[in-house]
């Protein structure tokens, strides 16, 4: 038999560090998690709601590692992100760089007024 699992509307708010229900139905509603309804109450799927949960650290993952975000996403998950970021293949670096464009701002960034 195939079941989804399903997370209530009165445990969300725990989970979001929240403490009322109308809250946590605004944060699924600015997040478009979708809230079903039925007999038992009102529900979010898990899956969804993990994915909702963590979309900002999918995005920087995605930023980060490109193609392997999801090798490192599942890693988080299972909670052996640190076997991923201590092998040698991991330690791909970033360079970013801020170019300051006024006087004030290359003032505070270290940079020289020519």
């Amino acid at each position: 038999m195939f079941y989804i699992n399903r997370m209530y509307l009165k445990e969300i708010p725990k989970l979001i560090n929240r403490k009322d229900i109308r809250t946590a139905k605004k944060w699924c509603k600015k997040n478009h998690l979708k809230i079903h309804k039925d007999s038992s109450g009102e529900f979010a799927f898990l899956n969804d709601f993990d994915l909702v949960f963590d979309k900002l650290l999918i995005n920087d993952l995605k930023l980060k590692y490109d193609d392997n975000w999801e090798d490192y996403y599942h890693a988080y998950n299972k909670n052996e992100l640190h076997k991923i970021l201590d092998s040698p293949q991991s330690k791909k670096v970033v360079k970013m760089s801020y170019v300051p464009k006024g006087k004030l701002s290359s003032k505070l960034f270290g940079g020289s007024l020519k």
